[in-house]
C-alpha cells in the first residue's frame, strides 16, 4: 500500500525535463485552457462525456477544490503547452488515471509525450504506484500511438461507448505496469 503522505501530489517535485516543467494548475491558467477548448469540438480527443461549463463557473470550481491537474510549461518562456490530471487514485492497489489535453498549437511536438515520460517516472519510481492506467476513444489514433509509443497495453474495449457525429464509437481502455516500465526520460530529447 502507498502511504498517503506519498500521495499528496501539492508536494511533489518532479524534476524538470529537457524541454518541460510540470507544476500543479494555477487559476490563472484557466482563461488559457479554456479558449483553447473553446476553438475545437474536444468530443473528438476525448472518450468522456463533456460538460461545457463558463470560465466563471470553472474558476469557482477551482476555488473551491483545487483539482489534481498538473500544467506543462516550456522551461525556456514558461508558455502553457499541456495538462495533464490524475485522478482514481487507490493507494491500495497502487493505481491511478491519467488524462491529458494539449493545446492546438503543441500537439506532434514531443511535449506531452516528455511530460507524461516524467510523470509516471515520478510515479512509480518515487511514488510507488505498480499502474497508470489511461482511456480513449477507438478514434482518437494520436492518442493510442502515444500510449503505445510509452509501453502501454490495451486491457480491454468498452463497445459503442461514445456517441460522436451520430455513430458511437470504442473506447479503449490503457494500462502500463511498474515492471515494464523501461523508459529513460532523457531519451526524448529532441529538437523542438
Amino acid at each position: 500500500m502507498v502511504s498517503s503522505e506519498s500521495l499528496e501530489y501539492c508536494k511533489w517535485q518532479i524534476p524538470d525535463g529537457f524541454h518541460i516543467r510540470l507544476n500543479l494548475l494555477q487559476e490563472e491558467d484557466l482563461e488559457l485552457l479554456h479558449s483553447w477548448k473553446s476553438q475545437i469540438d474536444i468530443s473528438y480527443l476525448t472518450s468522456k462525456a463533456i460538460e461545457y461549463i463558463s470560465l466563471e463557473e470553472q474558476q469557482q470550481q477551482f476555488r473551491q477544490k483545487r483539482p489534481s491537474i498538473f500544467a506543462i510549461r516550456r522551461i525556456t518562456d514558461g508558455q502553457l503547452l499541456v495538462q495533464i490530471r490524475i485522478y482514481n487514485i487507490n493507494p491500495k492497489n497502487r493505481t491511478v488515471a491519467i488524462g491529458y489535453f494539449t493545446g492546438a498549437n503543441y500537439r506532434r511536438l514531443g511535449y506531452t509525450k516528455e511530460a507524461l515520460c516524467l510523470l509516471i517516472n515520478y510515479l512509480f519510481k518515487v511514488v510507488g504506484l505498480n499502474k497508470v492506467m489511461a482511456d480513449t476513444g477507438a478514434f482518437n489514433q494520436a492518442s493510442i500511438a502515444l500510449l503505445k509509443s510509452l509501453g502501454f497495453k490495451q486491457d480491454g474495449c468498452l463497445r459503442q461507448h461514445q456517441l460522436l457525429d451520430g455513430i458511437l464509437h470504442d473506447q479503449l481502455l490503457f494500462s502500463l505496469l511498474a515492471l515494464e516500465w523501461k523508459k529513460d526520460c532523457r531519451l526524448l530529447e529532441t529538437k523542438m
